[in-house]
């Protein structure tokens, strides 16, 4: 999350610059990080990580109005409940 922490710095900073060909690239990029980072976490299954990010996520989501990082998210968090569901199933089996 962190790299993606920078890119949204970076966003900010051609923002306050004026530089919205900067601006726009630097935002499209927050928005492949956030992305791609939880599609790799989800790949690994790895769901004590995805919280923060889908945290993190939701609200830049919602601070800098980008609907198809919601978008995103919520995929995100139907795969989400889709790996708990299966696990509580492997966890009822198991007993």
């Amino acid at each position: 999350m962190v790299s993606c922490r920078r890119w949204e710095n970076l966003y900010n900073k051609a923002v306050s610059d004026g530089n919205n060909e900067k601006a726009l690239e630097f935002k499209e990029k927050l928005v492949e990080c956030i992305v791609y980072s939880i599609n790799s976490l989800l790949a690994e299954k790895n769901l004590r990580e995805i919280n923060e990010l889908m945290e993190y996520g939701m609200e830049v989501s919602r601070r800098y109005n980008i609907p198809e990082l919601e978008f995103h998210l919520k995929l995100a968090q139907k795969e989400i409940e889709r790996i708990l569901k299966l696990r509580g199933k492997i966890k009822e089996e198991k007993s």
